[in-house]
């Protein structure tokens, strides 16, 4: 862990996200059976607007930069609302780092800083086709609540 620096923060730190949330739209679009062509007109413009605009969104950022490489290679969003509720909206880890407890490690700060806003409600959101993520939430105490389906616009 010594490698790695953990760079906190809020809106300010989103620029520094984009390649890392780009990588991760793109997993996104690969990995859908059904939805990849939300995920190639997604832009990282549009999601970082979400997060610039809406004034009663409370925003954290985790940043994990390897030091020695002087390169960012995770992060993680957590955002809550007015209502208390809390969501961690987007964490990824570049492939090549995710065997040194560094998504463990987002998690627990994500969490704590939810906890630290006293939300009464925490959820997740996890894309159709990145089901194999879900064990890794469970861990947390995450599991499905329910399920939404969403029409594929090439039926009716």
């Amino acid at each position: 862990m010594d490698n790695f620096e953990f760079i906190n923060g809020s809106r300010e730190l989103l620029d520094l996200v984009q390649p890392l949330w780009e990588k991760l739209n793109k997993h996104h679009k690969i990995s859908s059976n059904y939805f990849s062509d939300k995920f190639r007109n997604f832009k990282f413009e549009v999601r970082k607007n979400k997060f610039i605009n809406d004034k009663n969104l409370g925003v954290n950022i985790d940043l994990i930069k390897d030091k020695g490489k002087d390169l960012y290679i995770g992060y993680c969003i957590s955002t809550s609302n007015k209502d208390l509720i809390g969501e961690i909206d987007s964490l990824f880890i570049e492939k090549e780092y995710r065997h040194y407890g560094l998504g463990d490690k987002l998690m627990k700060r994500a969490l704590e800083w939810l906890n630290g806003n006293q939300v009464k409600t925490k959820i997740i959101g996890v894309v159709e086709g990145n089901e194999n993520v879900l064990e890794f939430y469970k861990m947390y105490g995450f599991y499905k609540r329910k399920v939404i389906l969403e029409q594929v616009n090439k039926y009716y």
